[in-house]
């Protein structure tokens, strides 16, 4: 059993769990790159598709700046 609390109303209450997964972060960190590299309305590196090629050349993105769907889903999952 564990105590959560509803950051938007501040009730408490009791939440009956054997495990639980902490989501941050859902913004890509990408602001630095704002005019430099093309991002997407969400803020997401634009890459040419199956690649890690951005629009500018030399410029390489990998990881959660370019991965909307995944992020770190799957490894959080996998440790667990």
């Amino acid at each position: 059993m564990r105590k959560v609390k509803n950051i938007v109303t501040g009730e408490v209450s009791d939440l009956k769990v054997s495990g639980l997964f902490f989501a941050i972060g859902h913004e890509p960190a990408t602001k630095f790159l704002d005019k430099q590299v093309e991002l997407d309305s969400d803020g997401y590196v634009v890459m040419k598709p199956g690649t890690t090629l951005t629009n500018v050349g030399g410029v390489f993105a990998a990881g959660d700046v370019q991965d909307k769907k995944h992020r770190q889903a799957i490894t959080a999952a996998g440790s667990a």
